[in-house]
């Protein structure tokens, strides 16, 4: 009789094979941290990316709609007094708001109770920023401005700066943080209102950077 020699042979760990598997899930782990860490960041930065306050010395500084009942008239008047600009336009909407009045009426009024001699009205006849492109345009042209400082909220100032230089490239464009306190832009999660201003702003930047600015917009000479 034949002796059976064959051995079966159990299956042994592959210590070998197994040291790749493991430096594999290593890195995996490791970029997925990285990534991660890289998404807190860019999110921490989100909001104090939209803010620019970087204003120059110019011709005129120009408050944009919707920022001179927020701190922007007073930052206006501030760098006036500091001697950025001579000349302040305060944008004002002709269509018939709160009770039949407009923004441009109770713009006025505030500025004859106040005895502001120094600030006018720039008529606002659009709804958008690059239709108030043009208007502010006209206002510029009345006192001969080559420059000018843009004055709005905190969370706009890098889009409507970009539209302004965009549209209108042969004026010297600068831009002052309305809002206070704008530098708690690093920390806008903290707040409901903040939070949602950023998220709404963002919108309007990445549409503006991603559809209309390659659009035939205004641009006058």
């Amino acid at each position: 009789m034949k002796q059976d020699l064959s051995v079966e042979h159990e299956p042994l760990s592959n210590a070998a094979g197994e040291r790749p598997s493991l430096k594999r899930r290593a890195v995996r782990v490791v970029i997925l941290v990285v990534l991660l860490g890289g998404v807190l960041f860019l999110l921490s930065r989100a909001g104090s990316f939209l803010v620019v306050d970087d204003p120059h010395p110019s011709n005129a500084i120009v408050i944009l709609a919707g920022s001179g009942d927020t701190p922007g008239y007073a930052r206006a008047i501030d760098l006036h007094r500091q001697g950025y600009a001579p000349n302040i336009f305060l944008d004002a909407g002709v269509n018939p708001g709160i009770y039949g009045r407009s923004e441009q009426d109770l713009a006025r009024e505030y500025l004859y109770r106040t005895g502001d001699r120094v600030t006018e009205i720039c008529s606002i006849y659009g709804s958008t920023t690059e239709e108030e492109v043009v208007d502010v345009q006209h206002c510029l042209q009345r006192v001969g401005a080559h420059s000018a400082i843009l004055t709005t909220t905190d969370f706009a100032t890098r889009r409507v700066l970009d539209v302004f230089r965009k549209r209108l490239p042969q004026y010297r464009w600068s831009v002052a943080a309305a809002s206070t306190p704008y530098h708690f832009a690093e920390a806008y999660w903290e707040h409901r209102g903040w939070a949602k201003t950023v998220l709404q702003e963002w919108e309007d930047f990445l549409w503006w950077k991603l559809v209309d600015q390659w659009r035939s917009g205004v641009r006058l000479q």
